[in-house]
């Protein structure tokens, strides 16, 4: 079986992706701030790191966890902040996880 590492994995989608994978036998990482997404959503057999994906530690946790997969579900998702700075949309949406 596979190590999927999950950003955004305590959001609604996410989790319910992570529990899926965890029931198939995968091994499940997830990256979260919860800035959005609950903790109670998290499923216990999956690792939590309480981070951002902008920062530079997270590079640390893919040298440490070696996920053979990256499911991206972590987004800034409000409509009007994306037109209000959409700089920082992009950098939360496509540069993290460009790093």
């Amino acid at each position: 079986m596979a190590k999927v590492l999950i950003t955004g994995g305590a959001g609604f989608i996410a989790s319910n992706v992570a529990d899926k994978m965890i029931e198939l036998g995968h091994s499940v990482v997830i990256v979260d701030d919860l800035s959005s997404g609950f903790e109670y959503n998290i499923n216990p057999k999956a690792k939590f790191y309480k981070m951002d994906i902008r920062d530079p530690k997270l590079k640390e946790v893919f040298a440490k966890e070696k996920p053979d997969y990256v499911c991206h579900h972590a987004a800034q998702m409000d409509v009007r902040k994306s037109v209000e700075d959409p700089m920082f949309d992009a950098d939360v949406n496509i540069k993290a996880v460009c790093m």
